[in-house]
């Protein structure tokens, strides 16, 4: 296991990491709760409480694969038109399947978006069937009759018209021919938008009548498929600003390094504190070797810093560090995404030219578009 701030990595499928974030329990344990407080004992009175919590429990983890199999349907389909499947996440709203890129085809964005309700339907179809069979007993029924709508539900939510649902993706895959990525992906987040206001009109809706709980689930949907609706159709628009653009041309040429030799405590005191930049390329000699970010000299008790090095403390060149100047700038920005360090060192033949930050990108960014205005 590898784990992050937030997140826990619990295994890999077909080469797909999946990931347990920490939001992820706080919704495990509510629907655990509730499943053994009142759907089982409304279904089947006068059993033990610890049968209700046994099934609760079971209910709730069989829910969360029903989800990881809907992400992995979206994550396979998706490798199988080439793209790369970064991870998949479980946490409070569900599940995300993390991409490496946007598809550039409006069929494979279709194929995409169907495989998860698809998958979803499957299972719904699965748990009726099992809930249908006489050995199982009443417990078993009971969890598989819950399995069945709770998947009937899921996949039909799902293709709600609305991005970033499945639906919502789906409908900017019938429009990306006719109207183009950018236009497509503004359509359906206007109606991803539209639905999320629904949504947060009905919590507060749910507030005022007295259903508090239900009342601020709706809402914080609402704000979530918003705020992700909203950055969709952003993400849509720097993509296509940016295609054909080089990092050469966004990157920073005017650098500040930092001497590989001295010790942290002068890093602290005659870099970092002197200009608040947020990090240095590390040099020894004429050459880079490395990245130091103001996060790596936090991490040094400042006892110990006098007696450390630069270099002991710094981030090595390496793949996850490192941008070619020729290389399209959306890749890169991709990198970026990938990395805690925030921004690239750029090469250009082994010799270090510049550094990439988002900062850069978007500073580029509203110079193109105030020159194309």
């Amino acid at each position: 296991m590898s784990s992050g701030a937030s997140r826990l990595r619990i295994a890999r499928v077909a080469g797909i990491p999946v990931y347990l974030h920490a939001s992820w329990l706080i919704l495990f344990g509510l629907i655990a709760w509730s499943l053994a407080t009142g759907f089982f004992p409304a279904q089947e009175p006068d059993r033990p409480a610890l049968a209700y919590w046994i099934q609760g429990l079971v209910a709730s983890l069989l829910l969360f694969a029903s989800i990881l199999l809907h992400e992995l349907g979206h994550a396979l389909v998706a490798q199988r038109n080439g793209l790369k499947t970064e991870s998949v996440t479980l946490f409070v709203f569900g599940g995300l399947a993390q991409l490496s890129k946007d598809p550039e085809d409006g069929r494979v964005e279709l194929r995409m978006a169907l495989a998860g309700p698809l998958v979803s339907l499957a299972l719904a179809g699965l748990f009726t069937l099992l809930a249908a069979l006489p050995l199982l007993g009443r417990s078993a029924s009971s969890v598989s009759s819950y399995l069945a709508l709770i998947n009937l539900v899921l996949a039909l939510f799902n293709l709600v018209p609305a991005f970033p649902l499945d639906g919502g993706r789906i409908l900017r895959g019938l429009l990306w021919n006719k109207l183009g990525k950018v236009r497509a992906t503004r359509a359906a987040a206007k109606a991803g938008s539209l639905f999320a206001l629904a949504l947060i009109a009905t919590g507060v809706l749910g507030l005022l009548q007295g259903a508090a709980a239900a009342g601020i689930w709706y809402i914080a949907i609402g704000w979530f498929l918003k705020e992700a609706a909203g950055g969709a159709y952003q993400r849509a628009r720097l993509d296509e600003s940016l295609r054909g653009v080089s990092v050469r041309e966004a990157m920073l040429t005017r650098v500040d390094t930092l001497p590989a030799d001295i010790s942290l405590a002068e890093a602290a005191q005659d870099y970092f504190l002197h200009t608040g930049y947020g990090s240095y390329p590390v040099t020894r000699g004429d050459a880079v070797v490395g990245l130091l970010c103001l996060r790596d000299v936090l991490r040094v008790p400042p006892h110990e810093r006098p007696a450390l090095s630069v270099q002991a403390a710094m981030r090595p060149l390496g793949p996850d560090l490192v941008v070619e100047a020729d290389e399209p700038l959306l890749t890169a920005m991709a990198k970026i995404g990938r990395s805690d360090a925030g921004r690239l060192l750029v090469m250009e033949r082994g010799r270090f030219v510049g550094v990439l930050t988002l900062n850069s990108v978007v500073r580029h960014v509203r110079v193109r578009e105030e020159l194309a205005a």
